[in-house]
Formats: C-alpha cells, sequence, structure tokens
C-alpha cells in the first residue's frame, strides 16, 4: 500500500505546491518566468514518477522481483532527493523555522519532504523482510 499511497499524496502535495507557487510568482510579477518554467517541470515530472511508481507497485504486488528491485532504487534514489532537498530549503531560509511556516509553498513542500523521509526507509524495510522474500519466492515459481 506504501507503494500505491505514498507516491499518489506525494504527486498531489507537489501540484498544491506547484499551483500556490504560481498564485505567489503571479501576485509579484518579478522575475516570475524561471522559478515558474522550474515548477512546471518539476510538477510534471513528480506525476509521470508517481504514475509509474503506481505501475511498478502493481507488477510487484503480482510478485515480480525486479519490479520490487526498481523501486527499492527508486525509493534510495527518492530518499536522497528528499535529504537534498529538506537540506537545501533550511539553507535557504538559514535554518530559521519561522520563514518556513509564514510560506504556504513551503509548508506543502516540508511535509511532502518530510513524508517521503519517513515513507522511503519504511518501504525498504517492509518490501525485504522475510514475509516480502517468501511471497516474491513463490510467485516467482507459479
Amino acid at each position: 500500500m506504501i507503494g500505491i499511497v505514498m507516491p499518489i499524496l506525494s504527486a498531489v502535495l507537489t501540484v498544491i505546491s506547484f499551483v500556490v507557487l504560481a498564485l505567489q510568482v503571479i501576485r509579484h510579477l518579478d522575475a516570475w518566468q524561471g522559478p515558474l518554467i522550474f515548477n512546471v517541470f518539476n510538477t510534471l515530472g513528480t506525476l509521470a514518477l508517481a504514475v509509474l511508481w503506481v505501475v511498478f507497485a502493481f507488477r510487484m504486488r503480482a510478485g515480480r522481483n525486479w519490479a520490487r528491485t526498481t523501486l527499492a532504487i527508486l525509493a534510495g534514489i527518492w530518499l536522497l532527493y528528499g535529504l537534498f532537498g529538506i537540506t537545501q530549503m533550511l539553507i535557504a531560509v538559514d535554518f530559521q523555522l519561522g520563514a518556513l511556516i509564514s510560506q504556504p509553498g513551503a509548508i506543502m513542500a516540508s511535509v511532502e519532504l518530510l513524508m517521503v523521509l519517513v515513507a522511503m526507509p519504511l518501504f525498504l524495510v517492509l518490501v525485504f523482510l522475510k514475509p516480502s522474500n517468501q511471497y516474491f519466492k513463490t510467485t516467482s515459481s507459479r
């Protein structure tokens, strides 16, 4: 379930964060093109990766070990991305959490990144527990 719910929630939070940022950028109209273009590509990329994640999760649920390996690699990359993102966000506000709380887009991004920092290690542990390994062994012998 983590493999299906997590990417969908992450994608939704990214889209909401994009909309909030776009509204803020439009309100100020100062150098808006760069951040807006970046966030459009970031949002579309996140949506595409979320769809791929769900497709691989269904293949993993069907007992495909290659899908489990692919998702484990993607989870590791996603975890590193989350660590990098939270670090960059904290550096950008000079480690002042009050500055993060005052911006709606930053709050959404923080929630998403914290969700990644919890869900990805949990996913990696659960997908390689003994019952999971047994499940993949039994489905591969069918």
